[in-house]
């Protein structure tokens, strides 16, 4: 099973405020489970959500440090 996460491990990984978030979930950008009075995300919805909307923070974490050397060897 994958990792859930809750609303405030997002925030802090993803440096978003919690009002951020409920933003998110209310225009349905970010999916969520509700578990009770609780809402968890899984990897796959974070993957998503930060594909779709945050195409540079997407990017920067796929980035491995091979790849950024050979990018500064052409610059």
């Amino acid at each position: 099973m994958n990792d859930l996460y809750s609303k405030y491990d997002l925030c802090e990984t993803l440096k978003l405020s919690v009002a951020t978030i409920d933003n998110r979930m209310k225009d349905g950008s970010l999916e969520y489970y509700k578990i009770g009075k609780s809402v968890r995300f899984d990897d796959g919805q974070v993957e998503r959500f930060i594909r779709n909307n945050y195409t540079k923070k997407y990017l920067a974490s796929k980035i491995t440090e091979r790849d950024a050397e050979n990018l500064r060897k052409r610059i």
